[in-house]
């Protein structure tokens, strides 16, 4: 027989687990956009300069990719070790936002 005890903390845990599971999304694109600002100080970053919709859908939270965000992570593959996660070296290597858009 399970206590009440014990039932709150499953549920408890359990809302924890998705709220983390559903928040690192937001955390990568902050970081992402931190690294974009590392590799080129001063510059102004938006969802919308690597993806083609300004937000995610909703129904999957997915981002279509644009030309730049392509190239990224195309240079990212290129350079990874382990996992395809864009650096500060890889928007170096890519360039800015700007000058892709030419």
């Amino acid at each position: 027989m399970v206590t009440q005890h014990v039932k709150v903390t499953i549920i408890l845990l359990t809302v924890l687990a998705g709220g983390i599971t559903f928040s690192a999304p937001a955390r990568a694109n902050v970081e992402e956009m931190k690294k974009y600002k590392e590799a080129f100080p001063g510059a102004s970053v938006k969802c919308i300069d690597c993806h083609v919709d300004k937000i995610p859908k909703k129904d999957d939270g997915a981002h279509e990719w644009n030309a730049y965000g392509k190239a990224v992570l195309a240079q990212a593959g290129k350079e990874a070790v382990k996992e395809v996660e864009p650096t500060t070296d890889t928007y170096t290597h890519v360039g800015k936002i700007e000058d892709f858009k030419k």
